[in-house]
């Protein structure tokens, strides 16, 4: 781009050579210039380092040049006494930017309830924001059982919308009766199991009818069968383990599910059967207290149940309470409320897992109230382990047991490939994975090609 009229230069103290031959210049030359000042229709630059003055001839050269330091000018013409310059000048048109996506135009979950020609009402709203935030489709199907599930909640908001959502994404069952169980406060697995065996056996010193009386010492018989011994061999203790899983493992609602199936078979006598059969009975004697501490045991596992219940290939964990009693040195003390989290990945056959690549993880609440976890990984024959403690001296109590526990292994067939011991807190369980507020909605995004 130039601007219009040519530029006359001459040098400030013209010498007796022509100004080309003083400056070195020649036709169609680039030149470079400093421009020292600009006022009215003068300027003042220098050209290879001498000082010359240029004549301008409009206004809109004055102002090109006020703002700027330096110049590009090409010589068009030459005289003995005066030098005429082109001013060149290098700023490029911007090019038209390409149209930018409207980040304030309508929210997402809106615009997508209006495509599914739903209201777009405040309950819609919620639950479709739910949704998304799960990255699920958001149908009109979808919406329909979410609210159906809320209705039971009254009154419902997001935090409800949030959790109906996770259940979903979780592929668990979406009814009135999984989402207020769900949403219902559980202890941790384990701990619930040391506060019942305690009560019960406070109460096994009352007096109670002999039927009350049989039920409750019948119950608090193989619960504290349950407790884990630290001294036993390992046989034994696969053995309370299966026990273990094979009480308190199926929901109440599995087992009388098959009841109604198969009607000629009978209910277990002892495990949540035997649980709930004394919470019945200590509510018809009056002993409702009692009665309270055994309905949050087993509402507590109902919850727990429930979350083991993903579909395969949705979080293959199964979670389950134990309590585990210390050394005989420390016989005296109330036993450890543990949790046992087994992962799987899934074989060929959806429904059956794949037991050669799997993983366990142990978290032992110590009495003090600190938390250890045995992460063990096992894929074929080869396990790798990770200890993590609170203290020094319980890492240091690992790494000495690491050799017996590498040959231990050994004798079952597995070879023990990787062992981290370190110090630190072990993260809670996490349940279910619910995704709360976020700071900002979704904007849907209009994209024109």
């Amino acid at each position: 781009m130039t601007f219009p009229g040519p530029l006359s230069v001459s040098p400030l103290h013209a010498p007796q050579t022509p100004a080309a031959q003083e400056l070195g210049l020649h036709a169609f030359q680039r030149v470079s210039a400093q421009i020292l000042s600009v006022s009215g229709n003068t300027a003042i630059l220098t050209i290879e380092g001498y000082p010359v003055v240029a004549q301008l001839a409009s206004p809109d050269q004055a102002a090109a040049l006020l703002a700027r330091r330096t110049a590009q000018f090409i010589v068009t013409r030459l005289t003995d006494q005066e030098i005429t310059l082109k001013f060149v000048n290098h700023e490029t048109p911007t090019p038209a930017k390409a149209p930018t996506p409207n980040l304030n135009g309508p929210e997402l979950a809106v615009r997508l309830l209006e495509q599914q020609h739903l209201p777009v009402t405040i309950n819609n709203l919620m639950m479709a924001r739910s949704v998304l935030k799960q990255h699920l489709p958001v149908t009109p199907g979808l919406l329909d059982e979410m609210q159906d599930a809320l209705a039971g909640l009254t009154p419902w908001g997001a935090e409800q919308a949030d959790l109906a959502a996770a259940l979903k994404a979780a592929g668990l069952p979406l009814t009135r009766q999984s989402l207020a169980l769900a949403a219902r406060p559980a202890s941790p697995a384990g701990a619930g199991l040391a506060r019942l065996i305690a009560a019960l056996g406070t109460a096994s010193g009352q007096e109670f009818s002999p039927e009350l009386a049989r039920l409750l010492q019948d119950n608090l018989g193989w619960l504290r069968a349950m407790v884990l011994n630290g001294e036993q061999g390992s046989s034994q203790l696969a053995e309370q383990l299966r026990e273990t899983v094979r009480r308190m493992g199926r929901s109440l609602e599995n087992l009388l599910l098959e009841q109604a199936q198969q009607p000629g078979q009978e209910l277990p006598e002892t495990g949540l059967v035997g649980l709930l059969r004394l919470r019945q009975a200590l509510e018809q004697a009056g002993e409702r207290e009692l009665a309270g501490v055994v309905d949050e045991f087993l509402g507590d596992e109902r919850h727990h149940q429930l979350l083991n219940a993903r579909e395969p290939g949705r979080g293959e964990w199964s979670e389950i309470g134990l309590l585990l009693q210390p050394a005989a040195a420390a016989a005296q003390k109330l036993p450890w409320a543990a949790r046992l989290r087994i992962g799987r990945e899934s074989g060929p056959d959806p429904v059956k897992k794949d037991a050669a690549i799997t993983r366990l993880q142990l978290q032992v609440e110590l009495g003090s109230g600190e938390t250890v976890e045995v992460d063990l990984a096992l894929a074929g024959r080869e396990i790798r382990a990770r200890l993590v403690a609170p203290g020094t001296a319980w890492c240091e109590q690992a790494r000495v047991e690491l050799g017996s526990l590498e040959a231990g292994l050994q004798r079952l067939g597995f070879a023990l490939q990787e062992a981290q011991v370190e110090v630190g807190v072990p993260a809670p369980f996490e349940e279910l994975l619910i995704i709360r507020n976020t700071d900002k909605p979704l904007k849907a995004v209009d994209i024109e090609v």
